[in-house]
Formats: structure tokens, sequence, C-alpha cells
């Protein structure tokens, strides 16, 4: 039986949740530690103007009265802040009522009918770019319900399909902490697709969808190693820390003041564990690489061959990468997220540069420079969080040039109902590009597009005004010769 993980500082915000507004709902941010057990990392009541629930305070709402767009809203949009080992896992409702932890009241069955109804939503909303993950896609989920009358938390595992049904899941509230080991990895972006598009103006989201297609291609054939060594995918993070800790310890010289060096603990039964010494380099993370095969190693030798096309799209950059895991996820667990994390980080800044084009359409003879926002990393603060020892976690948002770190205040207070700093926003992981070489390789005619706000119109004029000044010197050096010539 599946089993769910929270913390006492959980139990205390389903509490507050209920007390503040009588009725409340939000979404449960988790983390699967391993085949039977997920863990609680954040929850995040809705802070969304529902129009359909005007008075939170009112004790009569139900889950009936929950705005199931408001809620998928909030549920897309957490999933773009959270890292590659982290997704939202489900929903949850806090009131002073006692019936919706009543499994035969009618609550149950609208919970069904939200569920059903905000799946369909996240299915709508993630099918413009593809596949979002390199895993099989999510069709369980957590209800979570909790009376302030009752003092009473009801737990349950949502399966999607023939109608929705709900079956029995553990959950414990625990005093030990979670413990987190993080991990961390630059994946540079450096290739040139060909443009297939034979049409004069391109759309630009469809080779953005290209460029989806083909990283996620290359990160499924990509190896990932961890502290440049290959490591067994059977084994866990845990006893793969221990074996590097030791062979550490091995080489260290014999102190003669008596110090000494403990290892990781051994595994123990129940998760969460008491934090140990944590990441290799006591807490510091890991470092992973993730290494692509030759490009032809991906192809069949038939495909391979010479061929023309009207332009070619280049993609060139950075993504910072930070995952948490837990010291029972296995290293193939570890592989996935820090895969995941790629390919969900370059889809949200994709997403989030196509929703502000107001003509996704360039022509084929310009040369166009995109620069989608930059990724940012903030953590949650301690009262809005499971409590957890090791690495702290850190949610990422994204943000485009010239935009200030309040931007990522608004979103985490919106999203994920917690209050930030804007001076511990972390904004150097990836830095903005250098625009004095962007277009070096341009000739004479071509046009540079700006990357936030496309329009060929602009160069355009620019490029007549040039003509017109030029023409402008050229009639004015003809008059003063003639001038000078008749004196």
């Amino acid at each position: 039986m599946r089993t769910v993980l929270l913390s006492k500082s959980d139990e205390l915000y389903l509490e507050k949740c209920a007390q503040e507004n009588q009725f409340s709902y939000g979404i449960i941010v988790g983390h699967q530690a391993d085949l039977t057990k997920s863990v609680v990392v954040h929850l995040a009541r809705n802070n969304e103007e529902d129009g359909d629930v005007e008075d939170l305070a009112d004790v009569r709402l139900s889950i009936s009265d929950i705005n199931s767009q408001a809620l998928a809203s909030q549920w897309l949009s957490a999933s773009k802040m959270c890292p590659g080992s982290f997704d939202v896992i489900g929903i949850f409702v806090s009131s002073v009522r006692s019936d919706v932890v009543n499994e035969q009241s009618p609550e149950f069955k609208n919970a069904k009918k939200l569920f059903s109804d905000i799946y369909d939503l996240l299915l709508k909303s993630s099918s413009s770019f593809g596949v979002y993950t390199t895993d099989i896609a999510q069709t369980d989920f957590v209800f979570l319900s909790y009376s302030l009358a009752d003092k009473k938390v009801l737990c349950k595992n949502y399966s999607y399909g023939n109608g929705g049904t709900f079956s029995n899941m553990e959950h414990r509230f625990v005093d030990k902490p979670f413990e987190w080991i993080q991990l961390e990895c630059s994946y540079d972006l450096d290739d040139v697709l060909p443009i297939l598009d034979s049409s004069r103006r391109v759309n630009i989201e469809d080779q953005f969808q290209n460029v989806i297609v083909s990283v996620r291609k290359n990160l499924l054939a990509s190896e990932v190693f961890l502290q440049n060594e290959l490591v067994e995918d059977t084994i866990d993070l845990q006893a793969y820390i221990k074996k590097k800790k030791t062979k550490v310890d091995k080489l260290k010289p014999t102190s003669t003041s008596g110090a000494s060096t403990s290892a990781v603990s051994n595994a123990t039964d129940s998760l969460p564990q008491l934090a140990s010494d944590g990441a290799i380099g006591g807490g510091d993370p890991i470092r992973a690489s993730i290494v692509l095969p030759v490009k032809c190693q991906l192809s069949k030798p038939t495909d391979i061959k010479v061929r023309e096309f009207n332009g070619t799209l280049r993609m060139s950059g950075i993504i910072a990468t930070k995952v948490f895991c837990s010291p029972r996820n296995s290293i193939a667990d570890v592989k996935r997220f820090l895969r995941d994390d790629v390919l969900r980080s370059l889809i949200t800044r994709i997403q989030v540069y196509c929703d502000g084009l107001t003509d996704p359409y360039v022509t084929n003879e310009a040369l166009y420079i995109s620069e989608p926002p930059r990724r940012v990393f903030f953590s949650l603060p301690s009262e809005g969080t499971s409590s957890s020892t090791g690495a702290v976690v850190q949610f990422s948002e994204y943000l485009f040039r010239g935009e200030a770190p309040t931007v990522v205040v608004a979103q985490a207070k919106q999203i994920l109902d917690v209050e930030l700093d804007p001076e511990t926003i972390s904004v150097e992981a990836e830095g903005l590009p250098d625009d004095s070489n962007a277009g070096n390789d341009r000739t004479d005619d071509s046009r540079i597009m700006p990357s936030s706000m496309p329009k060929p119109e602009l160069s355009r004029s620019l490029y007549m005004v040039g003509i017109a000044v030029a023409l402008l010197v050229l009639l004015a050096s003809v008059a003063l010769h003639y001038v000078l010539s008749e004196g």
C-alpha cells in the first residue's frame, strides 16, 4: 500500500488554513522516495481570486464550490517551479467541517469529479509542447482532507480512468526531519537543427517544438556521471555516498588530534531518516554530468544524408540544474530526475517566452535571435515548508533580461503561498548572454530581431532611415561643392 509521509509543520499548516479561512484548498508538492513512499515537500493553498468561491470564510463551502480552472492553473505554475525530483502529486482540502473526512459524505463524489476535471485541464494545457518529462505520465494522485472540528486527516489515492477511483492510502506525520541530498549539473546546449519549413514566414513556436523533441531524444540516449564516474543504476544514493566517503576517509592522513569522521549511517526500515553527513564533502552538492553520445550514433547509417535546407536553428547556452533526492532513491531515479529537470526547465522557459510573443512568425530571410528567460533559484522559508535537514530545498523561477527579483517574490506568494525576501533569491546560476558577438556572422542585408519583441518591420524602418540619411549627406556634399565652385 502506498504511504504518504508528512511533517508536523504540514499538520500545523492545514490547521492554520482552516482557522483563517474556514475552508481552504490547494496543491501538494511531493517527492517519490521509493516505490511505496511519497514525501510531502510543500503544501500551498490556492490564492487565486476565485469567482466561484467568493467568501472562503463561509462555513457552508464545500469541494463542489472549488474552481477546477483556478486549481489547475496553480498546479501547472507550481510544476514549472519544481526541481526535476519533485512534482505536484495531488490536492488538499482544509475545513472546519467534519464531512470532508467522512468517506460516506457527498464530498468524496465531489472530490472525484474535481480530480477528473483538473486532469482533463492539465492534459489540454500541456499538449501544445509535447511530452513534459522523460518518464511516463502520472495517473495516480493524492487526495488529502483535514477537518479542524475533528483534528483528523483522511488520505486517499486517486486513480484516473473509469470515472476515477479512490483507494486506501496510509499517511503518517513524522517527527524526524527529512534529509535531502542535492545534486547539481550544468547542461550545455550547443546544436544546430535544420528548419524544414519551406514557407517564407516561419512559425517560431513550431521550431521550438523541434528543439524540445531533439533535446528529449538526446537526453534519453545520454549517460549521467556522478563525480566524474559511472555509477550502477541499481544501488541507492545512500550506499553510493557511503562508498565514496569510505574511499575519501582511506585517503586521508591519520590525524594525531583524535578527530574522527563518521560515515553515513546504514539504511533503516523507515523514512524519513535523521540527517547524517549527507552529500560527499560534508554537505556539499554532488556534481553530475550529462554526457551525450556522438550525434551520428543516434541514427541508422541509412538515415545519414546530405541535404539542403532554407535555414537552420542554432541553440546555445547553459541550463543550470539542481535536484533534491532522498537517500533511498536509486541511482536510476537520480539520473532520471536530472534529465527531467533539464527538459522541464527548457520547456518552461520556452513556454514563458512564447506566451509573450505578439506575432509567432518571422520571415526566413532574417537572422532571428531569441533570448528566453534565465533560471533563478530560491529556498522556501522554514515556516513554509516541511522540516528538513541536509541540503536546503530550492525551487526556481524564470526572469527576462531587466526583470527584478520582486517578480519572483510575487509569483512565490501567489503560487506557493510563501513570503520571500528578494535579497535571498539566487540570480547567478545562469548568466546573461553576451550581446557583443550576437551578429558577427550576419551579412549586410540580414536583420537581427530583438529577443523579447520580434518586429520585422522595425529593422526595415531602420534600414530605410539609414538610406535616407546617406542620401541627405550626399546631397549636402554636392550642394557644398557647387557653392564652393561658384565662389
